[in-house]
């Protein structure tokens, strides 16, 4: 499996990991993403602190970009974002949750295909914006407000520097379906 399908892959185990925890209940799911985001800043610490366990890692898991060997990587980004949607109210938090994990591998994946080699592309953005408004409209918000929460997703997803795309959607979507439904 390349690199990128196994990013791929980890960003969509994540929504279903998350959702078994929130099936349980609301609180198991916070609990399950708080701990999540938690460990994953304890072991991004050691990781960028200890070059050997950077190397051991970058074998056992090859879904490391070149550019995260000295900054904090796109899953530490994704397991705070996921924390960060989980602060909302039950609805608007599964929904972010599904925006960022569904949302940027479909992105990655249309984008990869039909973006003509660009790293972000409108291909990949209307992939985000269809996934998300349909996480939404899962999520049983009304139309206005999944079509609201797919164009943000999807213009956070394209559009996020200085700050990590993984970082940023989770909460966005959560924070308009929180504002919207």
């Amino acid at each position: 499996m390349s690199p990128t399908a196994l990013r791929r892959a980890l960003h969509a185990a994540a929504a279903g990991l998350l959702l078994v925890a929130w099936l349980g209940s609301w609180e198991l799911f916070r609990v399950t993403v708080f701990a999540v985001a938690a460990l994953a800043a304890i072991l991004e610490t050691i990781r960028l602190g200890r070059p050997e366990f950077r190397e051991f890692l970058a074998r056992q898991i090859p879904a490391f970009r070149p550019g995260e060997q000295r900054r904090p990587s796109g899953a530490l980004w994704l397991a705070f974002g996921l924390a960060a949607a989980a602060f909302f109210p039950p609805q608007a938090g599964v929904v972010g949750v599904l925006a960022a994990t569904l949302g940027d591998p479909a992105a990655s994946l249309v984008g990869s295909r039909f973006g003509g080699g660009k790293a972000k592309s409108w291909a990949g953005s209307a992939a985000a914006f269809g996934v998300i408004t349909l996480a939404a409209l899962a999520g049983h918000v009304g139309w206005r407000t999944a079509l609201v929460a797919g164009l943000v997703g999807a213009a956070l997803e394209r559009w996020s520097p200085p700050l990590d795309d993984n970082l940023v959607v989770a909460p966005g979507v959560a924070l308009v379906v929180r504002l919207l439904a």
